[in-house]
């Protein structure tokens, strides 16, 4: 590497051992903010002279682990992203019961994972939950100060903030100006040193969750692959992955299936079929608290220069009802059944038949989204970008289409321009359930907290005038009830935000 960017080239030798140590990758933009953490080591240790330090991490010990400390953000709250968390109370825990049984004891890793906000944040909500049955949780992190501040369970206020003062009471014992966490709830997680370049993942894999968020913007490309191939190892055969909103996509990297939940990108591991998918509906095995009380998230911050379509991102999802109830429309059931169970070069080649057929104006719009979905769910952002386009130009007053355009968008970064999208698919359709809450989800990323509380809130006027089990348009089978809750759990999340 070289030593532009550091004021010292021994910087840089310091940078390159930490990318042969833990794999950690810092280009020049990040250089800076690397020496600063070098330097915060330097004074921890008292050292001062570069060439010391470097000397020092050369071997295990006290300043290695103070330098990849320092080098790696491990600073983390409670409750954070709110929106990652229902997708373990609405999929991962229904899931358990559906296809393992009651007994089935549940297995949680959080990899990276601080000081140990993430896995007590886990442990927490299991208890809110009632969730009855055995569960284990793992976190681990490559710094052994911060697994040390993790098993101790005492924490600052700052960790703490957007948590409710009750649920703070409920859980935590103040200390002067800390805050020490339940006995019992540390109990149920277990703290290692992992290092997720070098060190062997937990033997007994198998995990129903795996959250690593935040933790992949450090490494290369090549290493984020051998990392998220490890990951996706540890999973059960029907295990989540979530990665963090900064962290690369895994689309192109890595042989898995990538998912759009309403909660946001996750991973599974190949040929996954839709079929064998738990439910997303409120389960009698898992009991659901009447009032969640997730901690607000603040929006990250949005990118200056987006890529112009990555194919390395999926927007789209594998759904059960890709084609509205209400809507008669002429598509052959051998499409839908590939659509449903993944089989996406089948219903792939299948759609451009039919399309093909079909008039250039004649070409229904729900033709056009399947493709435009099937395309963008084998991680083809490009072309699902591209069609996208060339669908609105024959059906430029459909919402659905601006709506998927939208969404494309969001999940390329770009949440201005998809904002406009959501926009236009809610000036064509102003009672388009799942236009509104697109654009609650893109003001949220940019930082519009007005904006969007009023979109959520519409969201949820909206839905108060249907049926609880109505599918709603291009909300992917999810029924209104659910969509009314996904609203009111954004809306508090934003209306926790600082103003």
């Amino acid at each position: 590497m070289a030593a532009a960017g550091f004021s010292d080239p021994v910087f840089a030798r310091i940078s390159d051992l930490a990318h042969l140590i833990a794999g950690l990758s810092f280009p020049a933009n990040r250089q800076p903010s690397a020496e600063a953490g070098m330097r915060r080591a330097m004074s921890a240790l008292h050292i001062s002279d570069p060439v010391k330090l470097l000397h020092a991490a050369e071997h295990p010990g006290e300043a290695r682990d103070v330098v990849l400390a320092e080098l790696t953000v491990g600073e983390s709250y409670f409750f954070r992203d709110s929106a990652q968390l229902n997708l373990l109370a609405t999929e991962v825990l229904p899931g358990r019961s559906v296809t393992h049984g009651p007994n089935h004891p549940l297995r949680l890793w959080s990899a990276g994972c601080a000081s140990g906000e993430e896995p007590y944040t886990l442990a927490i909500l299991l208890r809110e939950l009632g969730w009855p049955h055995p569960a284990r949780i793992l976190g681990t992190d490559i710094a052994l100060p911060r697994v040390n501040a993790a098993r101790r369970g005492r924490y600052t206020r700052w960790a703490l903030r957007g948590v409710s003062e009750e649920r703070v009471e409920r859980w935590f014992q103040r200390t002067g100006s800390h805050y020490d966490l339940d006995k019992g709830i540390r109990e149920c997680v277990e703290f290692r040193i992992l290092n997720l370049v070098q060190d062997e993942y937990p033997i007994e894999g198998n995990f129903d969750l795996v959250l690593c968020r935040n933790v992949m913007i450090y490494f290369d490309l090549p290493t984020v692959a051998r990392i998220a191939s490890g990951l996706l190892e540890s999973l059960a055969s029907d295990g989540w992955l979530v990665l963090g909103a900064s962290d690369p996509p895994l689309a192109n990297l890595v042989s898995c299936e990538s998912v759009m939940t309403p909660f946001g990108i996750a991973y599974r591991r190949p040929g996954i079929k839709s079929a064998q998918r738990a439910p997303t509906v409120d389960s009698d095995t898992v009991p659901l608290p009447k009032k969640w009380d997730f901690v607000a998230t603040a929006p990250p911050t949005p990118r200056a220069e987006a890529p112009e379509w990555t194919e390395a991102a999926v927007p789209a999802a594998v759904v059960s009802a890709p084609v509205p109830a209400d809507r008669v429309i002429d598509i052959d059931s051998s499409i839908l059944f590939a659509y449903e169970i993944a089989d996406y070069v089948t219903a792939e080649s299948l759609l451009a038949i039919a399309l093909a057929a079909e008039g250039e104006e004649n070409k229904t719009v729900w033709l056009w989204i399947l493709y435009i979905r099937t395309i963008a769910n084998q991680g083809r952002l490009h072309e699902a970008g591209e069609f996208c386009a060339r669908a609105l130009e024959v059906h430029p007053l459909a919402p659905e289409l601006h709506y998927l355009h939208a969404t494309l968008l969001s999940q390329a970064n770009w949440h201005s321009d998809a904002a406009i999208a959501a926009r236009r698919s809610i000036y064509l359709d102003r009672k388009f359930v799942m236009g509104h809450l697109q654009l609650g989800d893109a003001l949220t990323r940019l930082g519009d907290s007005n904006g969007a509380r009023i979109s959520f809130e519409n969201v949820i006027t909206l839905l108060e005038k249907v049926d609880a089990t109505d599918t709603i348009t291009a909300a992917d089978g999810v029924p209104a009830s659910r969509l009314r809750q996904i609203a009111t759990l954004r809306l508090r999340d934003v209306e926790a935000l600082p103003r």
